[in-house]
């Protein structure tokens, strides 16, 4: 009898040993799911705690000839430099047929420089434009972001960046911005008249050079078909090349950019300043706005070209960013520096 009692004891002990350790080990393996997955303390759910390590994938589209090489690199290297370290960029580079293979493989050098956190995809868009007006300091590339809808089609928005831009800080901010009925936002430009002798008079124009851009919306309303009819229509008034076309053709469903993404290197604050009062634009930039964005701009567009002869504001700091590529001697010796 004392023996069944002494086995029965030691039954249940063993149950109860058991017990005790499953229920430490699933408090330690819930306690080890708060401290890696919860951030801030509060429970989220699994679906959602899976995504939150990935990194941000932002897609960032741009233009080059083989003039350009190099401030394009000068480019992207400052945005790799100033972004969060979670945050990848897909680089999608639009050139004309015959770009060199050299300068590709200069470009393509940034994604095992800057250990794989961006990736750079080509699209040669051959002759595409070619009898489009490239009068003046324009060259055909410039045309090449009107086909962004059709050349990306799993791409829904994109963010454009002309290759001769600095960029300041990480770009997923500007990514989000609500683009709902639009197909593009842009920095307000100074052509406030541009699209007048179009019949058009509206409140705001954008420069073309840095903007966000629905491309499922373009998409959508075929507007590539609709560029293309007005450029053929209207070649020889193009005074502003592409960016005539987008402020002509999708006026009703454009809108403005922060100023700090695509402020221009105005000559000094006062000048930015004064911008301000150029616009015609309800909710357009103020002054203060205007020099908050020149003092502490996310992404800067040089509209003067900090690598040519003259002297331009901030033409150094291009030359900084320069100096932290692979071919800064190159970029000395091509630009006489």
């Amino acid at each position: 009898m004392c023996e069944k009692k002494t086995l029965k004891s030691r039954l249940w002990l063993v149950v109860v040993a058991c017990a005790a350790i499953l229920f430490s080990v699933a408090f330690v393996l819930s306690w080890n799911q708060k401290e890696e997955y919860t951030p801030g303390g509060h429970p989220m759910l699994m679906s959602v705690r899976s995504d939150y390590s990935h990194p941000m994938v932002i897609p960032v589209a741009m233009a080059a000839d083989d003039n350009y090489t190099y401030p394009t690199i000068v480019a992207i290297t400052s945005m790799m430099i100033n972004s969060n370290s979670n945050t990848h960029y897909d680089v999608y580079i639009m050139t004309p047929g015959g770009f060199a293979e050299e300068n590709k493989q200069k470009i393509l050098s940034l994604q095992d420089k800057y250990e794989n956190r961006c990736k750079v995809t080509f699209i040669d868009m051959q002759d595409r434009y070619k009898n489009a007006n490239d009068r003046g300091h324009i060259t055909t590339p410039a045309y090449y972001r009107l086909s962004l809808s059709s050349v990306l089609p799993e791409i829904e928005k994109i963010i454009w960046l002309d290759g001769d831009v600095l960029v300041f800080g990480d770009l997923t901010d500007m990514y989000n911005i609500n683009m709902d009925g639009l197909y593009y936002r842009g920095f307000l430009d100074a052509n406030i008249r541009g699209t007048e002798k179009f019949g058009i008079y509206n409140d705001h124009y954008i420069c073309s050079g840095v903007m966000l851009i629905n491309l499922a919306k373009l998409r959508a309303d075929n507007m590539e078909a609709k560029f293309e009819k007005f450029i053929e229509n209207n070649n020889d008034r193009l005074e502003q090349h592409d960016q005539t076309v987008i402020n002509v053709v999708c006026y009703k469903n454009t809108d403005f950019l922060p100023a700090k993404y695509g402020i221009f290197n105005f000559g000094d604050v006062g000048v930015a300043r004064a911008h301000a009062n150029i616009f015609l634009a309800k909710g357009h930039y103020t002054e203060d706005e205007m020099q908050d964005a020149y003092e502490n701009p996310v992404i800067l567009h040089c509209i003067g070209k900090p690598w040519g002869q003259g002297e331009v504001n901030r033409k150094s700091l291009w030359w900084d960013y320069a100096a932290k590529t692979d071919y800064f001697e190159e970029i000395k010796a091509k630009y006489n520096s």
